[in-house]
């Protein structure tokens, strides 16, 4: 199942608690949004659970902008 951009907002703003309009792709998930590991690992299970997509911890640990897992998404899907 694709994970648009929109979808990808709006899980992240949830388990973030930000509002949706401060997530830009220059985003940092650490530095900006205070993601932590616990908000790290329920944002994968989400996207496992309810799109369908894997990604592994090592391929997490590239991913530290909204832009680089939007980016990840989108070559997935080719």
């Amino acid at each position: 199942m694709t994970v648009t951009e929109s979808d990808l907002k709006k899980m992240i703003s949830a388990i973030c608690r930000v509002p949706e309009e401060r997530i830009a792709r220059e985003t940092r998930f650490v530095a900006d949004l205070h993601m932590d590991s616990l908000a790290s690992l329920d944002l994968l299970t989400e996207l496992e659970e309810v799109h369908g997509v894997v990604i592994t911890q090592e391929e997490a640990r590239h991913l530290q902008t909204f832009g680089h897992l939007l980016d990840f998404l989108e070559k997935r899907e080719d």
